[in-house]
């Protein structure tokens, strides 16, 4: 019998509910050609075991037990294990600890003629490790219309998953910076109101002060040598110059010091 544990167990944070999204009524079952072929002809079961081994996709069988039936290439490819280590034993040799009552709400639908599509879950590798999958589960019939066991699909969505997170991160940083550009714009209003009377020209303080934001940006990313070859050796005094050029009227600044160069990877690409 497939190992069972609490259902109202803590749940992990990253883990999906089985929910009524997931379960769908069973589809009507794949219907064949039966025009003539020939006595060398192939019967259906040929046809589904053909299609079956030649899946990219982890496909396996078990009964109503949780015990593994059949295993496919597939699987092997997925999970690391042989047909001849696997098919008798537990599908739960295959499931984390913490994911274990997966098991028996899965068997609970397929129990009641439910089909579970899509479900995102987590499953183990021979080797220990975890690895992303989505499952489709659906119910095997006997020829006489009962309910014997499941076959399911699962396939590989680690570099989906991956794919995912690098979006979020560059999203996070995307949100992070233009924040931080408003932010800085804000402030830059703020100190130019205060710093022209009733007849200055606050627009146009404001839009040069921004302007010299914008080449200071354009001379650190001419620092990157695979964008722009021929100009990588801007200091970093030219770039505090750009910057603090629309304040510097007459003498009030006075700019001295190191002048790392770009080429040293030490001058800032962003704000």
């Amino acid at each position: 019998m497939a190992e069972t544990k609490d259902q109202n167990a803590t749940r992990p944070a990253d883990r999906p509910e089985l929910s009524a999204q997931n379960v769908q009524p069973e589809k009507i079952a794949p219907v064949f050609w039966t025009g003539p072929a020939g006595e060398d002809g192939p019967e259906p079961r040929d046809w589904l075991a053909a299609i079956i081994d030649g899946s990219d996709d982890a496909i396996i069988s078990k009964d109503l037990n949780g015990i593994i039936q059949s295993w496919n290439a597939g699987a092997s490819r997925l999970f690391g294990y042989s047909a001849d280590e696997v098919v008798g034993k537990s599908v739960t040799i295959l499931i984390p600890e913490d994911r274990l009552d997966e098991e028996p709400a899965i068997l609970a639908q397929i129990q009641q003629g439910q089909r579970v599509a899509h479900f995102e879950t987590k499953r183990r590798r021979k080797d220990g490790t975890l690895v992303d999958i989505s499952l489709m589960i659906s119910p095997i019939r006997n020829s006489k219309g009962m309910i014997v066991g499941a076959s399911k699909i699962a396939r590989d969505i680690s570099e989906r998953r991956l794919a995912q997170e690098r979006q979020e991160l560059l999203m996070g940083e995307m949100r992070h910076r233009v924040k931080n550009l408003f932010t800085l714009a804000g402030a830059i209003v703020s100190i130019s109101a205060k710093s022209f009377d009733s007849d200055g020209d606050a627009f146009g303080t404001i839009r040069s002060r921004l302007a010299s934001l914008a080449r200071a940006h354009e001379l650190t990313m001419a620092a990157m040598p695979e964008d722009h070859p021929g100009d990588t050796d801007t200091g970093l005094l030219a770039v505090i110059r750009t910057i603090l050029d629309p304040y510097a009227s007459g003498d009030r600044i006075k700019i001295e010091g190191e002048n790392p160069r770009s080429a040293d990877k030490r001058l800032p690409t962003s704000p």
